[in-house]
């Protein structure tokens, strides 16, 4: 005769397998949010503060064109690092609000605050570029991509300098949104 063999199926204990594994994304998700944070800051900050600086050298083709090729070469990894690390925050800060801090004076959702500062800012990127200092861009870009004629114009010099300030300010938008995911982290 043949024995079957019957297994008791051992029960599923949900929520302390689930908190175990979610209390390791928490501090994979802060590291990874706020290097990448601080890469995209510190990456928009340099161009504006290093580079940028020495690009103001040249003149007309010249000058548009390695604008051209600094700003292009900044695109993926600026905004692709900005944007992954606003998504790591807006994740943090939706499972904050689930573990409000106990206070002396009663519950405080500052953390979860500060995640969503943090988030809103990083993707703001987006809209500031787009909305503040998309029209500079594509003046500068169709006069580096059309020759000679478009790049000598007076006021070329001008756009150039005034996305360079604007590049500053959002570079410092990335490092306040870095600093409150950073701030955010510790409490």
């Amino acid at each position: 005769m043949h024995k079957s063999r019957h297994f008791k199926a051992i029960p599923y204990k949900r929520t302390s397998l689930h908190r175990s594994k979610m209390s390791l994304l928490t501090p994979a998700l802060q590291t990874y949010s706020i290097l990448a944070a601080s890469l995209a800051a510190g990456a928009n900050l340099t161009t504006s503060i290093i580079t940028f600086p020495a690009l103001l050298h040249a003149t007309g083709q010249t000058l548009t064109k390695q604008w051209l090729i600094l700003y292009e070469a900044g695109i993926v990894p600026v905004t692709g690092c900005a944007l992954t690390s606003s998504l790591g925050f807006a994740t943090l800060a939706y499972r904050a609000s689930f573990s409000p801090t106990l206070t002396t004076t009663g519950v405080s959702h500052a953390k979860g605050h500060l995640y969503v500062a943090a988030a809103v800012g990083l993707f703001g990127l987006a809209p500031y570029t787009r909305l503040l200092m998309w029209s500079t861009i594509t003046e500068i870009s169709n006069r580096a991509r059309s020759g000679k004629e478009a790049s000598e114009k007076a006021d070329t010099r001008e756009l150039v300098e005034r996305w360079g300030t604007m590049n500053f300010w959002r570079g410092v938008m990335l490092l306040g949104s870095a600093g409150a995911g950073v701030w955010a982290s510790l409490l």
